[in-house]
């Protein structure tokens, strides 16, 4: 199953009232079954969904991501799957090493590192595989990484909202860039988010704006107009996202936030 792990990471990072301050935090997230289709086949599941993310805007971000979520089908036995990624974004969108480890029911299912360098945020990159370390790939020219690409949309909201289409490469599925189609709408009022006000966990965000997002990721080859999945969350200002929606086709996962912490913030020089 594709994860969107990569993707997610990057999207809980940017601080909206500067589109230049990250707020570093720890976020967990239960997930839940929102829907399933007849053709998933899926009785019910559950996990979390958890990440961390450190740096500075001057020496780069680190982003440590896991999920990890038990899958219970219609016939058959359960199944969990443990995604764990970590992905580092140099400053100015020029380097990403992500470094990716699976597990299914305990056993290894993938593991793998990707590194990309280019010469400016708006260059063609090249990429290598750890699994095909004499094949090098080539990362299209003006295409977002993660950090990249999330202050454009945080800029977007800033700017009142609207739509943004960006070819985005996040590591999530090997060499493959993805065109992802976001929509970001006018902010929310802190305090009106009723979902949020409710949740002790989400206290530190009372005081705080938020946008609703919603990314949709297409595959370049424009052979089908479905995506391949979507996400959608609220976004507050501090760069906590709430009301995550993970919707990857024939099936929903949703995810509600348990618990928030607020790491101290590392400024530049």
């Amino acid at each position: 199953m594709k994860t969107v792990l990569p993707f997610l990471a990057a999207l809980f990072v940017a601080g909206a009232a500067d589109a230049a301050t990250v707020a570093p935090h720890r976020a967990i997230y239960d997930l839940t079954l929102l829907r399933a289709n007849e053709g998933a086949s899926l009785q019910s599941a559950a996990g979390k969904l958890a990440f961390e993310i450190d740096g500075s805007t001057c020496e780069g971000f680190t982003v440590n991501f896991r999920m990890a979520t038990k899958y219970r089908p219609d016939e058959g036995d359960v199944t969990v799957i443990d995604t764990m990624t970590t992905t580092y974004e140099s400053p100015g969108a020029t380097e990403l090493r992500h470094q990716l480890k699976e597990t299914v029911d305990g056993a290894v299912k993938d593991t793998g590192r990707i590194k990309v360098t280019r010469a400016s945020a708006d260059a063609e990159g090249q990429g290598v595989l750890s699994t095909k370390p004499n094949e090098p790939f080539a990362i299209p020219a003006g295409a977002a990484l993660p950090m990249q690409h999330q202050l454009r949309l945080m800029a977007l909201g800033e700017a009142g909202g609207g739509r943004d289409s960006s070819i985005v490469f996040d590591g999530s599925d090997g060499e493959k860039s993805f065109r992802a189609i976001s929509f970001v709408g006018r902010q929310k009022p802190p305090g009106s988010i009723v979902r949020d006000t409710a949740n002790p966990a989400a206290a530190p965000l009372k005081t705080l704006g938020a946008w609703p997002i919603t990314v949709s990721y297409y595959a370049l080859d424009g052979k089908t107009e479905e995506p391949e999945y979507q996400v959608s969350f609220d976004m507050y200002e501090n760069g906590v996202a709430t009301g995550l929606v993970l919707d990857y086709g024939d099936f929903a996962l949703g995810g509600t936030l348990s618990q928030l912490t607020l790491l101290d913030k590392q400024s530049c020089p």
